[in-house]
């Protein structure tokens, strides 16, 4: 059961569980006449967003109106449909703080400019359609038309949820990582990839991944054959001359060190995306 801390509006409560952990809970009718105190059975509830901070749920909504929350939870909901994964529940009180200075800002004529704005579209490309199709669902629900740079923020909200307790600092420091090793390959293999096809969007998603391991220092678990990495190094011989510099690369400017085997396997990654996209 839930207790109710407050209720929102008719359809959102912030409550908090037996175990003492404070949410946010939608459903229709959910938080009709419901005062502090009272309790809601949570199979009422539709969706449930617990913080990252736990018991600090209320605090993270101080500020924000139900109409931005209510925009939020679609927001999410329009992720999740179109990306696949589950996000993070915490992305609903970044997201709508975000979103809220978003508003403070149109209202009072300021921009502001991501150093990512021209970069995302293109690195995360299914993230940032979201993010426009977020603009339209926020002029829809809100009345506001904020301006196209926003659905960069959004995209990046986006991303930051499909990995596990990562800030979005770091995922600013992914973001910047990855934009790097991409242009490293783009510049030995004299290419531009197509940042619209699933191979790529699975290409970046790969590379989210080797890096949040670099990040942790945790390596590949799956130790390779040392025959097969010694095959890999002859036959995709300019992917691996790649691998090495965007190892250095790494070493360099992160001091990371990266094993044989993340070096083979990314080897293999940037010769699959490299192949698909001489195919197209």
């Amino acid at each position: 059961m839930l207790t109710v801390i407050k209720s929102l509006n008719n359809n959102i409560i912030l409550a908090v569980t037996e175990s003492d952990e404070e949410l946010v809970a939608f459903g229709t009718g959910i938080g009709f006449k419901r005062k502090k105190g009272d309790k809601v059975d949570e199979k009422l509830a539709t969706k449930i967003f617990l913080s990252d901070l736990n018991h600090q749920a209320g605090q993270l909504l101080e500020g924000l109106s139900p109409e931005i929350l209510a925009t939020t939870e679609k927001i999410v909901d329009l992720g999740e449909e179109k990306l696949k994964p589950k996000l993070n529940s915490g992305i609903l009180f970044t997201l709508a703080d975000h979103l809220r200075f978003a508003l403070d800002r149109k209202e009072q004529g300021l921009d502001i400019d991501t150093p990512f704005q021209w970069e995302i579209p293109h690195l995360y490309f299914e993230e940032y359609q979201v993010g426009l199709e977020a603009l339209e669902l926020i002029e829809k629900e809100l009345g506001i038309v904020l301006p196209t740079t926003e659905a960069s923020f959004i995209a990046l909200h986006l991303v930051n949820a499909q990995m596990d307790n990562q800030t979005m600092g770091e995922t600013i420091q992914v973001t910047t990582v990855t934009k790097n090793i991409v242009k490293i390959i783009q510049s030995l293999f004299e290419v531009t990839l197509d940042k619209t096809t699933i191979n790529y969007s699975r290409f970046i998603t790969h590379l989210r991944y080797f890096i949040a391991r670099q990040r942790s220092d945790e390596s590949s678990t799956v130790e390779m054959d040392v025959t097969l990495k010694e095959i890999i190094q002859e036959r995709y011989m300019k992917s691996y001359a790649c691998g090495l510099m965007i190892k250095e690369m790494l070493e360099r400017e992160y001091g990371w060190r990266i094993t044989e085997d993340e070096l083979v396997y990314l080897v293999i990654h940037i010769e699959r995306i490299i192949k698909e996209n001489k195919t197209k």
